[in-house]
């Protein structure tokens, strides 16, 4: 019965550990659509423990989503961008990885253009880092 109470009180901790570090700060991917003649993006994110599923994002338009990352420090974000109207252009990366920031909020920029997906952290400009249907990280 000792193991039991001790087992929970346990759990409970990194629970509350875990929502304490979500508390602390929230990071932010953001994918943007900046193609040329009206074409849509369809973009698809997932990490280890969520699938965000496909959105489609219109010319000009952005698509954004928040999260904390988890105490261990492996969060990671995965998406693939697709390029409309046939959706034959598409770049699988990582959009998010805990290691790229040792702040607690982080936000990372990811915009669709013609040539290629850009790439930005916390304000800074845009670099190019793929090419659609290129290989999976350009050197710099």
């Amino acid at each position: 019965m000792n193991n039991l109470f001790i087992i929970s009180i346990l759990i409970g901790l990194c629970i509350g550990l875990s929502n304490a570090f979500h508390m602390l700060g929230q990071s932010k991917v953001v994918l943007s659509n900046q193609l040329e003649h009206n074409k849509l993006l369809k973009v698809h994110c997932r990490s280890g423990d969520d699938d965000l599923g496909e959105q489609i994002v219109k010319l000009g338009e952005e698509y954004e989503f928040t999260f904390g990352d988890n105490i261990w420090g492996t969060t990671r974000f995965s998406c693939q961008m697709d390029q409309g109207p046939n959706f034959r252009h598409h770049q699988d990366f990582v959009a998010y990885e805990t290691s790229w920031s040792k702040a607690l909020e982080a936000t990372c920029q990811w915009i669709a253009r013609e040539d290629g997906i850009y790439f930005s952290q916390d304000g800074n400009p845009p670099t190019k880092k793929y090419e659609w249907n290129g290989p999976h990280i350009l050197k710099n």
